[in-house]
């Protein structure tokens, strides 16, 4: 008997953990493989009682509401806002790694924050570089800053 995930808190920035961690149980509990009607059920018990209200304004047919695909989806257009890059990045640029957390920590942070930056194919080099000058290791990172060649495996 696997449980579902703990409900949800309606943040739109929690939307995308906590539907993977949903995904997740319909896998493991074998929900997938019942019919659509049942699985939108689940979600939206699981989801939590505001689900409901979200639900109605949508006006959704019918056909359309027992359809876990289409209820999905709709519930991920309500709840994956537009993200402010410039916002996001400001976020990311800020980051330092905390007292007590461990580099590895600090690098899986900055992967995080930087998903939503819009960095595309520039993503590891801001990670590395945001790493080099964000540790607090200040000897480590200088000599990170002395390595022309460093790449972020290197660095990690």
């Amino acid at each position: 008997q696997v449980s579902p995930p703990e409900k949800f808190t309606f943040k739109a920035d929690d939307w995308p953990k906590w539907i993977k961690r949903f995904e997740r149980f319909r896998v493991a509990s074998g929900l997938e493989t019942q019919a659509d009607e049942n699985q939108v059920n689940a979600l939206i018990y699981t989801i939590g009682e505001e689900a409901e209200d979200i639900l109605t304004p949508l006006h959704l047919s019918p056909q359309a509401a027992s359809d876990y695909e289409v209820v999905k989806n709709r519930l991920n257009d309500h709840f994956v806002a537009r993200r402010n890059v410039i916002f996001e990045s400001a976020k990311f640029n800020q980051r330092q790694q905390e007292v007590g957390k461990s580099v590895d920590n600090f690098i899986i942070a900055l992967h995080c924050l930087a998903v939503h930056c819009g960095y595309g194919d520039l993503h590891d080099e801001m990670v590395r570089d945001k790493l080099v000058v964000g540790v607090t290791d200040k000897r480590l990172s200088e000599q990170l800053q002395l390595d022309p060649e460093l790449t972020l495996e290197k660095a990690f």
